[in-house]
């Protein structure tokens, strides 16, 4: 990660941290325990937006007073995540805050460190199975809500539009599909066409060729995650299919990430339009409740907090449901979107 940890550490300063008078009664106050580690798994942090989460997790960390232990990146392999896990467990970390690999395969991990007594934080990704402390995760069925009320309204006529899919194995891509098909439903004058791509590039790009020859009236093109819209873009241009945003012919394409080359995208009217995964407040919640954890904070449904979201249920666990932003050329230079802090 490029970025200067002078900036965010500023940054996450103004954030601030859950107070004790944001949540309704009922919270726990254990006696604060002092030296404590956290071990950190990520699936992997080789992409802008987890580079820049782990300098948000360090500032967090020094914010809150505790120690980090990696992270350690599993490389999308979700058995090595789990060898790596138990290392962490057994070097003796109070808590944990895993990104898991697999929303189903991290069950054994999770039952072994509750075995330990080991408190664990899950970010971004939520376990399908498998108990854990918090989930630190944006409202991903309001992604796809979002999406396509976006697409919606920057449409006219009837037409196609594609979905390019996430791995629906994951509970991300399963709400971001969800979220908008169910919104879909009230805009019928639009037939979406889905194609699963499980994250991989190469094959959402092919999709994305597949439906601008298939489909003379395409309106829009939504795409699960960013790394595609480069190959989008450049398809469209070679299909003779591209204009860009707010002129005659233009095929909307929204995506989700919010990365520095999406913002340069939409600045460019090449893009209409992302959503802004909130990497500062995942680092700063991970690491607080990871915190908080260890300290016997008690947590229920229905809480607010005091950064715009609600504790909410999800598949067995606790969720802080965390609202991200829809970003277009009207707040593409906000400078409260992580993707305009990186190169500061």
């Amino acid at each position: 990660m490029k970025t200067r940890l002078f900036g965010v550490l500023a940054i996450v300063g103004l954030v601030g941290v859950l107070s004790t008078t944001s949540f309704a009664a009922g919270q726990g106050h254990a006696q604060t325990k002092k030296g404590i580690t956290i071990g950190v798994s990520l699936a992997g942090y080789s992409t802008d937006f987890w580079s820049s989460y782990v300098a948000f997790e360090k500032a967090a960390a020094a914010k809150n007073g505790v120690t980090l232990v990696g992270p350690i990146s599993a490389d999308g392999d979700a058995g090595k995540q789990a060898t790596q896990i138990k290392t962490l467990i057994d070097q003796g970390v109070n808590a944990l805050i895993i990104n898991p690999v697999d929303s189903a395969a991290i069950a054994p991990t999770l039952a072994y460190a509750a075995s330990k007594n080991v408190p664990v934080v899950s970010v971004d990704v939520a376990p399908t199975q498998g108990k854990v402390y918090m989930i630190v995760r944006a409202d991903n069925v309001l992604y796809g809500q979002n999406a396509c009320t976006y697409i919606a309204s920057h449409v006219r006529g009837s037409g196609h539009v594609a979905m390019l899919e996430g791995d629906l194995a994951s509970i991300n891509g399963l709400d971001r599909k969800n979220g908008f098909l169910n919104c879909m439903k009230a805009h019928p004058n639009l037939k979406v066409v889905e194609y699963a791509t499980k994250w991989d590039t190469p094959t959402a790009v092919n999709d994305a060729k597949t439906a601008l020859s298939q489909y003379s009236d395409l309106k829009a093109i939504y795409v699960h995650w960013s790394g595609p819209v480069p190959g989008i873009i450049a398809a469209e241009k070679a299909a003779g299919k591209f204009s860009k945003v707010g002129t005659p012919g233009h095929i909307v394409l929204f995506s989700d990430d919010g990365t520095p080359q999406e913002h340069a995208w939409i600045r460019a009217g090449e893009e209409d339009a992302t959503i802004s995964q909130p990497a500062t407040l995942y680092a700063q919640f991970a690491v607080y409740y990871a915190k908080q954890a260890v300290n016997g904070a008690k947590y229920s449904s229905g809480m607010k907090t005091d950064h715009g979201s609600k504790i909410v249920p999800l598949l067995g666990n606790l969720e802080d449901a965390i609202v991200a932003p829809v970003v277009s050329k009207a707040n593409v230079n906000d400078p409260a979107l992580w993707g305009n802090y990186k190169g500061k």
